[in-house]
């Protein structure tokens, strides 16, 4: 195996990403060989004596991948500071120290891929190309003139705002008094969703990210995972296509278009002053006719003959 940069090994195994891994290396808990280590150096996994923070970096046959289904109420990282639940409450049976790609929001529930192999996950990151779909349940029935609000964008953050525009949106169903709302986001940019749907005049009650590319939550509970293998994480980044014909599969319900009719025109009354001598002349009675068109010459009355 050929020598590689320290950082890049940090993130192969799972440590950190590459950006904190030269934060660790520019501290110095990191040292190759008994010596600390300086960033540019390069080492070869598995010869040199690689530790981070007094501990040997150990070498994994197989890297790890896994879906996993966040519930509501729960930290998207594997430790918080004010004690709230972590993913890592829910993975105790992993052996592997497994890390989230990308975020979740705290009160937003859905899937999450886990893995150990960080330069994987930084490549993920970088990808503009792989859909993410979160559904969206609203109330009231959403209108198509709102959808297309939805889909104009908007600024939206605290501080310097950012930009952002969903890829798609379309209303999967209603229920009887809301809606869910599918929107697909590309790419992996900080973004509040809730915030967004708020701007534009939507009451939100619960967001569920559903599919990540061509991964999906499909026979999951929440709290639960099921692992992947190696061929089914890496076809995010080799087949993004996948995650398209899952977005085309998905229902669609058809939005209204609200019109309103217009002020129906009655004829003017007239009104005569008072005094004013009324005529009561009256009009002809209609002419009739028979079935056949000609007119009727006059009663004809057949008389009855009593035979003998």
């Amino acid at each position: 195996m050929a020598k590689e940069r320290v950082q890049k090994i940090l993130a192969k195994a799972g440590i950190c990403s590459r950006r904190k891994a030269e934060e660790m290396i520019t501290e110095g808990s990191v040292t190759i060989n008994g010596k600390v280590a300086k960033l540019g150096d390069q080492a070869e996994w598995g010869e040199d004596a690689i530790k981070v923070g007094g501990k040997l970096l150990l070498q994994q046959e197989t890297q790890t991948y896994m879906v996993f289904y966040k519930p509501k109420g729960v930290i998207c990282a594997l430790s918080d500071p004010q004690e709230r639940p972590t993913l890592a409450d829910y993975l105790t049976k992993v052996t592997h120290r497994v890390y989230p790609i990308g975020r979740l929001d705290f009160n937003s529930e859905g899937i999450v891929i886990l893995t150990t192999a960080g330069d994987f996950a930084e490549k993920i990151q970088r990808r503009d190309d792989i859909p993410r779909v979160y559904s969206v349940k609203v109330k009231g029935h959403p209108t198509e003139e709102m959808v297309t609000r939805l889909k104009k964008g908007a600024r939206v953050g605290t501080g310097v705002k950012r930009l952002f525009k969903p890829h798609e949106v379309w209303v999967k169903n209603e229920l009887a008094n809301k809606a869910v709302v599918q929107t697909v986001v590309m790419g992996s940019g900080a973004f509040d969703l809730r915030a967004y749907f708020e701007l534009k005049g939507f009451l939100v009650e619960k967001i569920s990210r559903t599919s990540f590319g061509h991964l999906t939550l499909r026979g999951l509970e929440p709290g639960r995972y099921r692992l992947l293998k190696k061929s089914q994480a890496v076809a995010l980044l080799e087949q993004p296509e996948l995650g398209m014909k899952v977005i085309e599969e998905k229902p669609r319900l058809r939005t209204k278009t609200v019109r309103i009719a217009p002020v129906a025109r009655s004829k003017p009354i007239l009104i005569k002053p008072r005094g004013e001598e009324r005529t009561t002349e009256r009009r002809p009675a209609p002419k009739t006719y028979g079935a056949l068109g000609a007119r009727p010459q006059g009663r004809v009355v057949k008389k009855r003959t009593q035979s003998k």
